[in-house]
């Protein structure tokens, strides 16, 4: 190998070493995140979104109007199921908390559709070990199919409790949900949209919830502990952006009309 030829490989060599970060060794570009510094380390953006994500325990926020939204990325991976009993078997008994319909839903404080709330007390050391949904929302227009493209993109489950109170300073406050505003399960549309089965995966969060640190609205006990979750609520996720995920527009008369079909929502209980 000649001289000039040695030097040129020589060169190539340590450029090739001293490649930047984002780039692969053969010159390929990798793209580059945008750090969030809005939660602290070890958040960065969704590329193209106002969503954060911190990929080490999937703790996906969002800041909106109402405050910051939580959810977990990606969607918990399940399964199908064909008989809801058997799948809460061998210790979990199936108990439903409804069906719902889009008109169920108004959006909240987050700008996301939040159905009514369903009364569902659990004493532990009963608590939720996974969350079933069938059916789907879709538009009527266009025949039903399972690709989901017409489903809304996830419909979470989460817990309220209206008769827990935290204390802030001077002033009690009602926590919106449970689980520091995470949910206790989210399914993906395009799972269980018109699909001849269930969708179930096991739960992400505590149902009843046991914390300390809260009061009663009226001042006159503070426990070292307490159980936070006796309502359950189904909400859109974080992609979800007001009534366009449950309506679609209607050109003819130019109106936002309700998607049609139902949402079956059932779980196990385990610990009776």
């Amino acid at each position: 190998m000649n001289k000039t030829l040695l030097t040129l490989v020589s060169a190539i060599t340590g450029l090739i070493a001293t490649a930047p970060a984002g780039y692969a060794q053969d010159d390929s570009p990798v793209q580059y995140v945008k750090i969030c510094s809005l939660y602290g380390a070890g958040f960065h953006y969704i590329a193209g979104t106002d969503i954060c994500i911190n990929d080490l325990n999937g703790d996906a926020r969002q800041q909106t109007e109402g405050g910051t939204w939580r959810t977990y990325l990606p969607y918990k991976e399940g399964t199908y199921v064909t008989n809801q009993p058997q799948a809460c078997t061998p210790d979990g008994k199936l108990m439903k908390v409804g069906d719902f319909k889009s008109t169920d839903f108004t959006m909240n404080a987050w700008g996301k559709m939040q159905s009514f709330a369903v009364n569902f007390p659990l004493q532990p050391p009963a608590f939720i070990s996974k969350v079933m949904m069938s059916g789907g929302f879709y538009d009527p227009r266009v025949p039903l199919g399972r690709s989901g493209t017409n489903s809304v993109t996830a419909l979470c489950l989460r817990s309220i409790d209206p008769d827990v109170f935290e204390k802030f300073g001077d002033n009690l406050l009602n926590p919106p949900f449970g689980l520091g505003l995470l949910p206790i399960a989210c399914i993906s549309g395009s799972r269980f949209h018109n699909m001849p089965g269930s969708y179930a995966i096991t739960a992400q969060g505590a149902y009843p919830q046991i914390d300390q640190g809260f009061t009663t609205a009226d001042q006159s006990v503070t426990p070292p502990a307490y159980t936070y979750g006796d309502q359950l609520v189904l909400t859109t996720d974080i992609f979800s952006h007001g009534l366009g995920q449950l309506s679609y527009h209607d050109s003819v008369t130019d109106t936002d009309k309700p998607l049609a079909g139902t949402v079956s929502v059932s779980v196990c209980v385990n610990g009776n």
